[in-house]
């Protein structure tokens, strides 16, 4: 049962990342089987002619086109499915350069003993929450 959940799985991956690059890869086998056609086409004429002079440079070429089609594939059909960079827009106000940083006090803030930092909530005559605001807001 798990071998199958498996299988599923990978197939189901597969296809999730063939979907959008079929076309490419198709593309990209069809150039390889024709430049690997024209090149034993070449090679068997050599053999037949015996003249090996361009040979060296007809191998050289092969790997060269091999190389340009897999950049061509990574250009046109990888290259849009990689992720987008959000455009952050810019701050309201660009920092001066040579500005300095407001001077910060060397003696610490006095904290009444037994203060939490919530005081100013307990003074308060009534707290609201989120619904009352909400109803306050509407009227």
């Amino acid at each position: 049962m798990i071998n199958q959940l498996m299988r599923l799985g990978a197939l189901l991956a597969t296809g999730r990342f063939l979907k959008s690059r079929y076309k490419g890869l198709l593309m990209l086998a069809f150039v390889w089987v024709l430049l690997w056609f024209a090149h034993s086409e070449y090679v068997s004429y050599v053999e037949l002619s015996n003249d090996r002079t361009f040979v060296l440079h007809a191998s050289l070429l092969k790997v060269v086109l091999y190389a340009l089609s897999v950049g061509c594939y990574v250009l046109f059909v990888e290259r849009p499915l990689w992720p987008k960079r959000s455009k952050v827009p810019p701050p309201n106000a660009a920092p001066r350069v040579n500005a300095r940083p407001a001077p910060v006090s060397a003696a610490p803030r006095e904290i009444p003993q037994g203060d939490d930092g919530f005081d100013f909530l307990r003074r308060k005559k009534t707290l609201r929450g989120s619904p009352e605001k909400l109803l306050n807001k509407s009227e």
